[in-house]
């Protein structure tokens, strides 16, 4: 009866499970490692975006008021 059991314990503690995906410890680095490029890409991204030129851009200018200052310009 023990040998019954044996096929269900994990064999290697090493690694990530999620559900029915079993992963070992070198795919699960490479996974972490570019989760945390992949998000700090969108960091960097969100960090360095021109946000205020490009809604220039994109809404059109009134002739008889100025632009609204944006949070890096002084009122």
């Amino acid at each position: 009866m023990h040998r019954n059991l044996s096929c269900f314990l994990p064999h290697s503690m090493n690694g990530l499970v999620i559900g029915n995906l079993e992963l070992d410890a070198l795919t699960s680095t490479v996974f972490v490692i570019a989760t945390v490029f992949f998000l700090g890409s969108f960091i960097f991204v969100s960090r360095t975006n021109d946000m205020i030129g490009s809604l220039k851009s994109l809404l059109p200018q009134r002739k008889d008021r100025k632009p609204l200052p944006g949070p890096d310009e002084p009122l």
